[in-house]
């Protein structure tokens, strides 16, 4: 596994998940990790998400329908 050194980590955020991880009962260096994979995750959803959205469009016959309009329809489909 890699190291990874961070600096200049703002006292308020490492207040904050020095919280977070005794809440979790998880050590400093576990809830770092664990947030990063938190973040990971949400951004290859993300992705994911928005690839599929692109796909709708593009099936879509020259639709008029504003690209708003259609992330929200696909939101109202997905719940």
């Amino acid at each position: 596994m890699a190291t990874l050194t961070l600096r200049d980590i703002p006292d308020d955020l490492i207040v904050g998940l020095e919280q977070l991880a005794r809440a979790h009962g998880r050590s400093l260096d576990s809830q770092v990790i664990e947030c990063l994979r938190r973040e990971i995750k949400a951004y290859s959803e993300a992705m994911n998400w928005l690839k599929d959205v692109k796909a709708l469009r593009a099936e879509l016959p020259d639709s008029p329908m504003p690209m708003d309009e259609l992330v929200a329809a696909t939101e109202r489909d997905s719940h």
